[in-house]
C-alpha cells in the first residue's frame, strides 16, 4: 500500500466523515522537488521554497526555478513573505529577515515565546502572523509584538487536524488552508478565520506526506508540497463560500498585470 493513502485509510477505517465544499483541480505536479514550506511572492510574481536545508528557492509561479538564495541559517523550515522581503524560520524559535536576495536585514530573534515548532508561517495582510505546529496541534494567529491573538488545537477540529505542516490564507474569501501531513489526514483544510471547518480535500492522489502549502489568490492557483514524495503539485481551487463581510474581486495573474 502506498504511503499517501494512509490519511484516506484511517478516514475511512475509523468513519471520519471529510465535510465537502472546495474544489481543486489538479494541472500538473512537478517531480523530485522538495517542498516543506512555500509562500507565495506577488511583488517577483514567484513562489518562494524552503525544503529544510539553508538555502531557498524561487519558482515562477508556472514551477520554472529562477534562483537560489543561501542563507546563514542551517535549516529553512517555513517561510513567508514580507514587504520588505522574506521571514524565515528553523522550526527551533529562530526567525530571521531577509531581503530578496537572500541579504540579513536583521539579527536572529524569537517571534513569540510560545513559539518552537513552527511547521508553517503566513504574513497576514494586517501585519499578523499565521502559525502552525504538530506537537502540539495548534493554530495561531500572533501579533506583530508576539502577542498571540487567537490558539487553536487542531484535535478539536472536525475532523481532526493532528498534523498540520502548512498554512496560508485566502484574503478574497478569507478563509484559511492548511495541510495535514500523513501521520493526520495527508489532506487540505479550509477554516473559516474563527477555525471553523469547511471542507476536507484528501491529497493522497497527488502526493504523500503534505507539508508545504501556498496560493496564487489573484487566480486560485494553490501550490500543495509532498515531503515524502518529494513533489509539488499545483491546482485550481474555488473556496467553499466567502466569509468576510467585504469579498474583494480576483484580479489579473501578476505575471501579466
Amino acid at each position: 500500500m502506498r504511503e499517501g493513502l494512509i490519511g484516506t485509510v484511517v478516514a475511512l477505517a475509523t468513519g471520519i466523515a471529510l465535510p465537502a465544499g472546495a474544489e481543486i483541480f489538479h494541472r500538473e505536479t512537478i517531480q523530485n522537488f522538495r517542498a516543506v514550506s512555500i509562500a507565495y511572492d506577488a511583488l517577483v510574481c514567484g513562489i518562494w521554497v524552503a525544503n529544510e536545508s539553508h538555502e531557498i528557492v524561487l519558482l515562477s509561479t508556472f514551477g520554472k526555478e529562477l534562483r537560489r538564495i543561501e542563507t546563514d541559517m542551517g535549516m529553512v523550515r517555513s517561510l513567508t513573505v514580507e514587504e520588505s522581503g522574506l521571514l524565515i524560520a528553523s522550526g527551533w524559535g529562530e526567525f530571521r529577515r531577509l531581503d530578496r536576495d537572500g541579504r540579513p536585514i536583521d539579527t536572529p530573534f524569537r517571534l513569540s515565546e510560545t513559539l518552537y515548532d513552527t511547521e508553517g508561517l503566513h504574513r497576514d495582510a494586517d501585519g499578523s502572523f499565521l502559525a502552525v505546529e504538530d506537537d502540539p496541534s495548534r493554530l495561531m494567529r500572533i501579533a506583530p509584538d508576539g502577542t498571540i491573538l487567537m490558539e487553536l488545537f487542531g484535535d478539536s477540529f472536525d475532523p481532526p487536524m493532528t498534523e498540520p505542516q502548512g498554512i496560508t490564507r485566502d484574503p478574497y474569501s478569507g478563509n484559511i488552508l492548511v495541510v495535514d501531513d500523513n501521520e493526520g489526514l495527508n489532506s487540505l483544510f479550509e477554516l473559516a478565520p474563527n477555525g471553523r471547518v469547511l471542507s476536507v480535500s484528501p491529497l493522497s492522489q497527488y502526493g504523500f506526506d503534505a507539508e508545504g502549502v501556498a496560493l496564487q489568490p489573484e487566480t486560485g492557483t494553490l501550490y500543495v508540497g509532498f515531503d515524502g514524495g518529494q513533489a509539488l503539485a499545483i491546482f485550481d481551487w474555488v473556496p467553499t463560500e466567502i466569509t468576510i463581510d467585504t469579498p474583494l474581486e480576483r484580479g489579473p495573474d501578476c505575471a501579466y498585470s
